[in-house]
Order: C-alpha cells, then structure tokens, then sequence
C-alpha cells in the first residue's frame, strides 16, 4: 500500500473510530484535516442505527461538501429528514448539477417541497437542466462555468469573473462567447492574469470551439474529452449557445457509471447499481436486480434437457435426471456469475475488503437462498406440469423427483452464490487479481458442486437401487 492510500485509510479510520466511540468534541477538528470522502466512506461503514447520529452531529456547512461524496439515495435520506431552515440552506450551497442530482433521486413530495425551498434562481437553473434526460450532455452538465464576451477588456474580464469565483466550478478554462452567448473559444486564466489590462479579450481567444450539444448520448461527451485530454467540455445547444460544461470530475462518474452498467449487462444483472453501495444496499434489492436473468436462464437451460427427453422411454427414471442437469449446473454459475460481479465492482470501488469477509457471506446466503427458492418453485410447477411419462402412473415417484430438482436447484444456488462472493475476497487476500480468479475458479467449482448435490440429492430420495 502506497503512502497516499495508507493515509487515506488512516483518516476513514480515524472518522470510524470517533463515530462509533461518540467522541464528537474531536470531530471538529478532524473534519479540518478530513477529505468529505473519507467522512463518507466512514459513514457508509456505519450501521444504521449511527448513522442519522453522525449526521447530527456534522456542521451544516459542511453537508454541501459531504452528501455529494455519498450514493444518491443516501443524501436524499439525509435530506428527507431534515428541518426545512437546514434543507434550505444546504440545497442553496450545492452546485446546480448535484442539485439537479438530488432532485432527480427526490421522491415527488419531496422534490416539490424542495422546489418550493429554493430561492427564484436556483430553481430556474433547475428547470434548465431538469429538462435533460440524465444520461445526456445536458442532463450531466454544470452551469456553474465562466465566460466572457469577447469584446470586453482584460480588466473588464477580470471584474466580471471577481463576481463569479465563488460559483465557477473551474476558472482555470475561461470560455469566451458573443453578445447572444454563442462560444467562440476560450482564455487561460494564466493569460488573462498576465496581459495588458487594456487587450481585448478577442485578441487572447485561442479559437477552440469544441463542444458537445447538449441532447448528445454522456458516453459521447467523455470519449471527445478522452481524445482531446480536455479538463472541461462546453456544452451548447443546436445554435452553438454555450448551456454548461462537463468537467473531469464528471466524466470519470461517467465513465465509472457506464463501465459498471456494461458489466452488470453481461452478467444479467437487472437495474442500475451505479450509485448503490454493495454492504449497504437490502438483500431484497440484489435479489430483484438478479431474479430476471436467473429464471430466465433456469428456463433456457431445459433446452438442453429436451434433446434427452426424446430418450426417456427407453431409459427410464435414472436418465430423467440428466434432463435437469444442464439446468442445475448452469443456474450455480450464472449465480456464481453475479455475485463476483457485484463484489468485484465493490471492492474495486473500495466498498469491501477482505475484513468485510463475514458479512459479505452473510449477505449472499440470504441472496442465494432467496434466489435459490425462487427458481426452485419455478421448476417444482414445471416438473409436476411437464410430468415424464414414466411417472404419469407413480404421483409418489412424481413428487420425490420433484423435490429432487427443487432441492437440487435451491443447494446449488446457495453454495453457487455464496462462493461466487467469497472467491474474489480470498482472491485479494492473497494478493491475487479477483477478475482473472474468478470466473474460471467459479466455472470448476460450481459444476463439481452442482454434480454432487444432484446426484446425492437423487440417490436419497428417488428409489433409484
């Protein structure tokens, strides 16, 4: 560990330990030296219980700089349960696009009363950027930019942006536009500080007119900032008016929000798992993000199990049981699947580590379990509806074999999604890439494990000697 991450985890800890011990007449002074992450990822380590204790306990002016560092659905709880004195003013020292955020994540009533506390201007620059779907340039931009005209002078320039530092996120890009706010490039700050206080500003526009129109796809926006290794992207509308900008702080939240998408898609993992935190997030949640593909999955896996089927006649009860087996194993590595995908982006986003071990496994149990009983239903209704012809005469042979596949499917999930998790830990406990272990450790594992409990599982219950 570098000297930088271990001082990061030295504060975070420290945040953890003044929390949980309640020495809050030294949280003053640790929150001068604390970055509002360190604080965040402090909280998020608490128990629900400390929590709404711990944000008591923080000064107001503070929380602007806090929730922003927090997942969407935490700030707004944070939010929802204060006094309207507090929300008001919180809500005034938040930038327009985190505001725009938050209102976004707002339940209705919620987000109506907050309009209500924001003063005319706020909520006009609400209303602009509302307008855009969040997965847009315009949805993902800042106003809070500056600009000059062109035909100011330096020193009219500089007037003008003294008025404005303490609401531009980024001075170090200063865009300059015409009369009707069209851009036409942009000045260094460096520049402008330097020149002669009487040069126009026409005379240091460098001409850059790169931007991005704020209907465009986010993706879009990051990959010209990529190629252009640009610290800020204008955003302008069909007439080239310049609307906001994205900054670098921006689009690496994109960028981490689109390659966690990308991975979840590919694991049929359902919904947006971008702002949620994994230790944090109900055991409920994962299973409804998860359910889809898994019974989906479940179902296509009899696929294989119907080119058997055309020899049950002749092979009988004992073969029956290969018509599910295709099912059963594969439904233990899409599970598998998910749950090292869930907890390799968790620990890749510093959510876990391997002292977390305990309670990642306890929290994938429920999930398999969940999961496990889900699909297990499923096919006990199939099986009893499918009815091999051979059993059609034998309703007792018909519900034992059922069992057989339901039991079967419910172990195997479980042991699939409980290891799918716990692999990637032990992985990086012993200072091994989690992303190469896992999926081909998985893929052994749980078709060994699927075999065994099918096949023990049928010779207990089904007359089969």
């Amino acid at each position: 560990m570098d000297d930088e991450e271990h001082g990061e985890t030295s504060i975070a800890d420290r945040c953890t330990a003044v929390i949980t011990t309640q020495q809050w007449d030294a949280l003053p002074a640790l929150l001068e030296e604390a970055h509002p992450a360190d604080l965040a990822a402090a909280y998020q380590a608490l128990p629900e219980e400390d929590r709404a204790t711990m944000v008591q306990h923080l000064p107001r002016d503070f929380l602007p700089l806090f929730l922003p560092q927090l997942p969407g659905a935490d700030a707004v709880e944070i939010l929802g349960a204060m006094p309207d004195h507090d929300l008001s003013g919180v809500l005034d020292d938040l930038s327009d696009d985190v505001l725009v955020d938050f209102l976004q994540e707002m339940p209705g009533t919620l987000r109506g009363h907050a309009f209500h506390l924001l003063s005319e201007s706020r909520r006009k620059a609400a209303r602009d950027l509302l307008r855009f779907p969040e997965d847009t340039a315009g949805g993902r931009m800042t106003t809070a930019f500056a600009a000059v005209e062109e035909d100011f002078s330096v020193r009219e320039a500089i007037e003008a942006l003294r008025t404005i530092q303490d609401e531009a996120e980024l001075l170090a890009r200063i865009y300059v536009v015409d009369s009707e706010g069209i851009i036409l490039g942009k000045v260094r700050l460096h520049d402008l500080t330097f020149a002669d206080p009487s040069q126009r500003i026409s005379d240091l526009n460098d001409g850059d007119t790169r931007a991005v129109l704020a209907t465009a796809d986010q993706e879009k926006a990051v990959r010209v900032m990529v190629k252009y290794g640009m610290l800020a992207l204008p955003v302008v509308d069909d007439d080239g008016r310049l609307l906001g900008i994205i900054t670098h702080e921006d689009a690496l939240e994109i960028q981490e929000e689109e390659s966690t998408e990308d991975l979840e898609r590919q694991s049929g993992i359902a919904g947006d798992a971008a702002e949620e935190v994994y230790l944090n997030t109900p055991v409920l949640r994962h299973v409804r993000r998860r359910v889809g593909w898994i019974v989906s999955l479940g179902f296509l896996g009899l696929v294989s199990g119907s080119v058997i089927y055309s020899y049950q006649n002749q092979l009988g009860a004992v073969f029956a049981l290969t018509i599910y087996m295709p099912m059963i194993v594969a439904a233990g590595g899409n599970t598998g699947g998910q749950a090292a995908t869930m907890v390799i982006r968790a620990m890749s986003l510093g959510e876990i580590s391997p002292a977390a071990f305990l309670r990642v496994a306890w929290k994938e149990l429920r999930v398999g379990l969940t999961l496990g009983s889900i699909l297990a239903l499923c096919m006990t209704i199939q099986v009893l509806w499918f009815r091999p012809d051979f059993m059609a005469i034998d309703s007792t042979l018909l519900l034992r074999f059922a069992a057989t596949v339901a039991l079967a499917l419910l172990s195997q999930i479980t042991a699939s999604t409980l290891i799918g998790a716990v692999l990637p830990i032990g992985a990086r406990a012993i200072r091994l890439d989690p992303a190469v272990i896992a999926s081909p450790a998985i893929t052994t594992i749980v078709d060994a494990t699927g075999l065994l409990i099918y096949l023990n599982l049928a010779r207990a219950i089904l007359p089969l000697g």
